[in-house]
């Protein structure tokens, strides 16, 4: 049976089987838990159980799997801990969203073989949220939904915080190795969006139009990283084009060689994240075989880009 202050015991020995001196570990350990030398040694030991909150702020910290520490495969296989967010009741609710995100790319570009493995059945958020028009009408879309209202779309109505926090994630994640799984229809969702609230007569001409104007700017970075194979900060960029997608909405981002992390999308906002071995294994078998499937686009496939590319295209013109 799962012991509570053995697994303690277990992760506190991970933490210390680390390269760093002892301690240095034992200072970082008293800073993270906010506490003594004699308090972290009760911790240590057992005696004092951590809660919830500080075993969190430990595996952060120090990178480490719970999910891998609790894994004993005939008794805990199916134990996952997965981390979510709040729910959005307002604005500063995004704001912890994007602050979230951003932390989670920070640590990745500290590591210099970090890698994001993308699945876009619907455009990834990170493609257009630099984009000041595109990224408003989101924060717009997730404040009606969550909140059940029906406002009309102005985008200077949204505060200027949050189209700065989306515009720096972009700029994040183009520091960063990534390839993502594209099926066709990607950019449906959001030009089907911009359609219906344009046709509820919630949104102005002007806006609709600018809003077309930026899709079209996002294409073009999205035609250039194609066919370069390269972010605009030049990291390796690859796009597998793929005629249908099993995985669901998500993202498996290698931090480095002994942490990973997966995030699937259950919702507009909302994601779950988990470091469980065997999910993160089960993501990667499933990139694989979309990997062995598809079609990877690239710098001997202009071509092939540009009818991609201008199949969009042809959506957006007709909004």
């Amino acid at each position: 049976m799962f012991q509570p202050n053995a697994f303690q015991k277990q992760l506190f020995e991970q933490i210390f089987g680390s390269t760093k001196g002892k301690s240095k570990i034992t200072s970082d350990l008293m800073a993270v838990l906010g506490c003594s030398r004699a308090s972290l040694y009760r911790k240590r030991t057992g005696n004092t159980p951590l809660t919830a909150d500080e075993m969190i702020k430990l595996a952060n910290h120090f990178s480490i799997s719970i999910d891998a520490l609790r894994s004993q495969p005939e008794e805990n296989s199916q134990v996952v801990v997965c981390t979510t967010l709040p729910p959005i009741k307002d604005y500063g609710d995004i704001d912890y969203y994007l602050d979230n995100t951003s932390n989670n790319l920070e640590l990745a570009l500290q590591q210099t073989g970090a890698q994001l493995y993308f699945t876009a059945k619907e455009v990834p958020l990170y493609r257009y949220m630099d984009q000041p028009g595109l990224s408003a009408f989101r924060y717009y879309l997730w404040i009606m939904e969550n909140m059940r209202r029906h406002e009309r779309f102005d985008p200077s109505a949204i505060p200027q915080t949050l189209i700065d926090k989306g515009q720096k994630l972009t700029h994040m994640s183009e520091g960063i190795k990534c390839t993502e799984f594209w099926v066709s229809g990607a950019f449906d969702n959001l030009i089907g969006q911009i359609k219906f609230i344009s046709e509820a007569s919630r949104m102005s001409t002007r806006v609709k139009e600018q809003l077309k104007e930026e899709l079209h700017a996002v294409l073009d970075k999205l035609f250039q990283n194609i066919i370069t194979e390269q972010t605009r900060e030049g990291k390796s960029y690859q796009m597998v084009l793929c005629n249908y997608l099993t995985l669901s909405d998500g993202a498996l981002l290698e931090i480095g060689p002994n942490h990973s992390e997966v995030m699937f999308s259950y919702g507009s906002i909302n994601y779950m994240k988990s470091s469980n071995p065997s999910i993160v294994d089960a993501f990667r078998r499933g990139l694989r075989y979309h990997k062995l499937e598809g079609h990877t686009l690239g710098a001997l496939e202009k071509g092939s880009a540009q009818v991609f590319i201008n199949s969009i295209r042809e959506k957006v013109n007709v909004l």
